[in-house]
C-alpha cells in the first residue's frame, strides 16, 4: 500500500510501541508468544489488527495509560485521523486501528 510520506512516521511510531510493550508485559515476553499484524483495505479505510497470542495471561486491562499509550492515541487520533481500540482478552492483546485512506495513502500521480 502506498503510504503518504506524513503518515509512515506516525504509523511506525505506533507499531514500535505496541512491539516494545509486548516484549516488556505481553505475548513477546514469553518464548512461546506470537504477534500477528494484519492490514485490510476498505472502501475509505485501512484496518490494521494487532494480535498477541502465548504470553502471559490478562486478568484486566492496565489501570492507567503511560506516555507510550497516549502518544499512541494522539498519533492514530491526529495525525492518522482514526480510531483506536484495545481489546484486553485473556489469551493476549488485540488492538484493532482504523485509518480514512484521504489521509493515509499516497495519491497516485
Amino acid at each position: 500500500i502506498p503510504i503518504r510520506d506524513t503518515a509512515v512516521t506516525s504509523l511506525a511510531l505506533i507499531i514500535h510501541e505496541l512491539a516494545t510493550n509486548a516484549v516488556k508485559y505481553g505475548a513477546l515476553s514469553s518464548d512461546t508468544g506470537t504477534v500477528s499484524l494484519s492490514c485490510r483495505r476498505y472502501a475509505k479505510s485501512i484496518g490494521l489488527i494487532w494480535c498477541e497470542r502465548g504470553g502471559p495471561p490478562i486478568a484486566q486491562p492496565p489501570e492507567y495509560a503511560g506516555f507510550g499509550a497516549t502518544l499512541v492515541q494522539r498519533s492514530v487520533g491526529g495525525q492518522l485521523g482514526g480510531k483506536i481500540a484495545y481489546h484486553w482478552e485473556a489469551e493476549g492483546l488485540r488492538v484493532l486501528i482504523s485509518m480514512p485512506t484521504d489521509l493515509l495513502l499516497q495519491q497516485a500521480s
